[in-house]
């Protein structure tokens, strides 16, 4: 071997030791550097006319599982989901309690129930009649808090949807940075850049904690981000998106794609013409925090904001409503009712049962009261019922009016007419038998303290007022909201005797009106609904609050054992990836030691061949 050759290959072999050196050094060092990937070297060696002349080294690989790495990104996207969801149903199961804790919301209905009870065998006792309302006002203000609480919760979601997406441009505006650096070393130096990549997958796995993502390898180890809904987020250039969170979050806001309406914020992709597009619909966020929080300022914490105003409506019609009867009326060969429609109130019913002749089905329609005509018409999930028809009646303009809607509503099968004051008359028709009027009646709203002796406003609504609660629909309806204002009567408050004496003849001891009081609370059944769409569900006011209390903590259950099993899914595949990224210590050290030697051998080749070219010179 010529000595100039052995020289290159010692001098190439040295270089490319003292490299394998640096980046074995480097493994060490970042050994415990979180989202650092081992580095490893390879070497060519160069041939001419069929001699190696010298050791060359090839650019630096990171040791890393590309598939494992993305099913990592697509986990933690999921994880990040499951764990922000049963952080807040968390929240909302310990604002509830546990069922059957002391102070939990079904162990206060519990005590009310229990004093109505107390005063339905001695309503003649004092101190009975003030525990009964000392215990409805335990109950309604555990159900303000807990109104109160879920609008906080959403209100913390909106201003935790801002600051994610801030997050997301400050994240995707590192990536560009980054991944253009990483293009230009590509295709300077022919070099993979692994450092820079390493920092831009850290920001990549950031950027998955917020929403999902899917991540392409392209040209110069650039790569390409989307969501998985299709949602370019990079290409080249970083996606800049925008939210602007509303302060002040309650039971009427909602979100609404038709930004003139919506009263939350919106997602908006600002295209690099300047152009806005609201993308807070789109897939893109589901499964992640962003979708997370969106699922539960929009929907969760909706639908439990939802019960409890179901529950502080059923508590207010439970004592507040009575029914008022129908009385068969003729006309000739007609038959059918009149119903006194005098004590409706806005949101009040009055509702027809017939039968279609012909086909033997029974049809249902119930009229709801209005008081403004802009409020009509109204859809059928007015009512908790899913098996009628709604039909809004405006009654501002007095009952001649009233008439004419409701025959215009019902068609020429019926008569519909006026006979004296506030009666409403509904007839069938006659001889010509094609439909058959089952019943007529109505629910009314007790208005007064001594109205009637089965209802009384017991609860009011304080929002306005304190003001009548009669479930009324127009404009907004009133039970949106009503758990958080919700109250005692306050004239009950200064007379606890109204709480039997439903007459100024009825004596102090009379158990007519308590025990309609305990029997509208814990015995009549009203329809109730747990999700929006859902089947109603028909139980007492007492059981609907247990129930509303066994939901919440069972949908807090489930969020916490899907986000454990979540966790087990990543914490496999983050032990997969590190397995194929991370560093191992002894086997670097190893590694160290035999680059060491290998140094020395190359070093001594170089020793070697200057003695033997300094011997030629000085003979």
């Amino acid at each position: 071997m010529a000595l100039s050759r052995a020289l290159s290959i010692a001098t190439s072999g040295l270089k490319a030791t003292n490299r394998d050196m640096e980046v074995v050094s480097s493994n060490i060092a970042n050994a415990n550097t979180v989202g650092y990937t081992k580095k490893t070297t390879s070497r060519e060696d160069m041939v001419l006319n069929g001699q190696v002349t010298a050791v060359l080294q090839t650019s630096v690989q990171r040791s890393i599982d590309l598939v494992a790495q993305k099913q990592y990104w697509t986990e933690t996207g999921a994880t990040s989901y499951s764990g922000t969801i049963n952080d807040y149903l968390s929240q909302v199961d310990a604002m509830f309690g546990q069922p059957g804790d002391e102070n939990a919301l079904d162990s206060l209905v519990n005590e009310f129930s229990k004093s109505l009870q107390a005063l339905k065998t001695s309503p003649d006792d004092a101190s009975t009649r003030l525990q009964v309302l000392n215990d409805a006002s335990v109950v309604t203000n555990a159900i303000n808090k807990a109104a109160n609480t879920i609008q906080d919760l959403r209100q913390d979601a909106e201003f935790a949807i801002e600051e994610a997406v801030s997050n997301m441009n400050e994240i995707l505006d590192n990536i560009e940075k980054i991944d253009l650096q990483i293009q230009e070393v590509t295709l300077t130096s022919g070099q993979n850049p692994a450092g820079l990549m390493d920092q831009r997958d850290a920001y990549i796995t950031q950027l998955s904690e917020l929403v999902p993502i899917r991540v392409e390898q392209v040209d110069n180890n650039s790569v390409q981000i989307s969501t998985t809904g299709g949602l370019t987020l990079y290409d080249v250039e970083a996606a800049n998106l925008s939210f602007t969170a509303y302060g002040s979050v309650s039971a009427h806001t909602s979100w609404s794609n038709d930004s003139a309406t919506s009263q939350l914020g919106s997602i908006y992709l600002q295209s690099t013409s300047g152009q806005l597009y609201d993308v807070t619909t789109s897939d893109g966020f589901r499964g992640s925090k962003i979708g997370a929080l969106l699922e539960l300022r929009d929907d969760i914490l909706v639908e439990a904001q939802n019960q409890l105003d179901s529950l502080a409506d059923g508590l207010a019609d439970a004592f507040g409503k009575f029914d008022v009867a129908g009385t068969a009326a003729t006309a000739g060969a007609q038959n059918g009712f009149d119903v006194d429609l005098a004590d409706l109130q806005a949101g009040d019913e009055f509702t027809l049962t017939y039968q279609d002749v012909a086909t033997g089905e029974t049809n249902v329609v119930t009229f709801v009261r209005v008081d403004e005509a802009a409020s009509l018409p109204l859809s059928d999930d007015v009512t908790s019922r899913n098996d009628d028809t709604v039909v809004g009646i405006d009654f501002s303009s007095g009952m001649a009016n009233v008439v004419t809607q409701v025959q215009a509503a019902l068609g020429a099968a019926f008569t519909v007419s006026n006979p004296s004051g506030s009666s409403l008359q509904i007839l069938d028709d006659g001889a010509a038998n094609t439909v058959t009027i089952d019943s007529l009646d109505a629910k009314a709203t007790a208005t007064g303290l001594q109205q009637t002796a089965s209802a009384l406003p017991f609860f009011v609504d304080g929002g306005a007022g304190p003001g009548i609660y009669s479930g009324s629909v127009d404009g907004v309806s009133q039970q949106v909201g009503f758990a958080s204002r919700i109250s005692v009567n306050a004239n009950l408050l200064n007379d606890p005797t109204l709480l039997v004496q439903y007459d100024s003849s009825v004596g102090i001891a009379d158990q007519t009106r308590p025990t309609a009081l305990y029997d509208a609370f814990a015995t009549n059944k009203l329809s109730f609904s747990f999700q929006d769409g859902g089947a109603p569900v028909s139980m007492t006011v007492d059981d609907y609050a247990r129930q509303l209390i066994s939901y919440q903590a069972e949908q807090a259950a489930t969020a916490e054992t899907r986000n454990e099993g979540q966790e087990i899914v990543m914490n496999n595949v983050l032990s997969r990836l590190e397995q194929s990224a991370s560093v191992d210590v002894d086997e670097e050290l190893a590694r160290l030691l035999e680059l060491q030697t290998a140094y020395s051998a190359n070093a001594r080749v170089m020793t070697a061949v200057k003695s033997m070219l300094d011997a030629l010179l000085t003979v």
